[in-house]
């Protein structure tokens, strides 16, 4: 049994023709599933918390963005008792472009019905005031989170999605925040116990898969079956190299300018001074203090394509 949760608003509405067109190709296969529509934000957490509650052995299927990606995950109750797989709609499509799934509908419904192969992969936890929460691609603080919050009720998300130049959106917003962002004092503390301080952070990543905001190759070497996370800083840069940066780091070259720092660690604590925009997989929310990021080796197994 195949159980689908599918965003039908991701992308500006694109959700639902794709799922109009998936729904084609497993009725044409004579495939056995079921469908969930999600109708409000964390609504595909509920629905995956409630498909994964008797703890059967199931095949879950993600139908939308990073954001859906991100909340079915956060629903599931036992990682070991499921198979997860993806149908990509969304206007960034990082977990798919890191995974090398196909983002073609027709592909990506085969790709689950005849799978390549069974892909053991890394996810991170972030971890805040007792919270936690799971994710996929990346967790950070400070000027990327800020894109993302603006981003999540944009009108040039919106207009740009109709246009089918959903990734832009994120180029359009980071060159605002840019101007508007400011560097904050930042302590990582990384799990083999050294400690890095900066002055003048604009934001601090930690790193499942290579690339996030639509194609931004923000930690290029980063690898979900290393056991590890990046954790990707910008300290002391100043605005106008930081706009220079960013569109060679679509390319992975952003890593020569002066102030960019990676470091591979199972974990790092962030502390920062003042309060600070944070997202988990682009889903924002508010932090102060000290959160922890950190790796959960092999924790999710995905329905892959091809050789990876």
């Amino acid at each position: 049994m195949y159980y689908f949760i599918v965003n039908p608003a991701s992308r500006s509405g694109n959700g639902k023709y794709v799922w109009q067109k998936a729904e084609k190709i497993l009725d044409q296969e004579n495939t056995e599933y079921r469908v969930y529509f999600t109708s409000y934000q964390g609504h595909a957490t509920k629905l995956a918390r409630d498909i994964t509650a008797r703890g059967e052995r199931l095949t879950l299927i993600a139908v939308g963005g990073d954001g859906t990606v991100n909340e079915v995950l956060n629903g599931i109750r036992d990682f070991s008792r499921v198979i997860f797989g993806y149908i990509p709609t969304g206007s960034s499509n990082d977990f798919a472009r890191c995974m090398g799934l196909p983002t073609d509908t027709e592909a990506a419904v085969q790709n689950i019905l005849h799978p390549a192969r069974f892909d053991k992969i890394d996810l991170g936890l972030m971890e805040r005031n007792g919270q936690k929460r799971y994710f996929a691609v990346s967790s950070g603080c400070g000027f990327d989170a800020a894109v993302c919050q603006e981003a999540l009720d944009s009108r040039m998300k919106r207009l740009l999605n109709r246009l089918h130049l959903g990734k832009l959106t994120y180029a359009g917003i980071a060159l605002k925040q840019i101007i508007l962002c400011k560097p904050v004092p930042v302590t990582v503390t990384l799990s083999n116990g050294k400690s890095r301080i900066f002055s003048k952070a604009y934001f601090v990543s930690g790193m499942n898969c290579c690339c996030e905001g639509g194609g931004l190759r923000l930690s290029p070497r980063a690898d979900v079956h290393d056991g590890a996370l990046d954790f990707f800083v910008v300290n002391k840069l100043g605005k106008l190299l930081i706009g220079l940066m960013l569109p060679t780091a679509y390319i992975g070259l952003h890593t020569i300018f002066p102030g960019v720092h990676i470091y591979r660690a199972r974990s790092a604590q962030i502390t920062v001074s003042g309060v600070l925009p944070l997202h988990t997989d682009g889903e924002p929310c508010l932090m102060k203090g000290t959160v922890t990021l950190s790796c959960c080796p092999q924790a999710l197994t995905l329905l892959a394509a091809g050789d990876k």
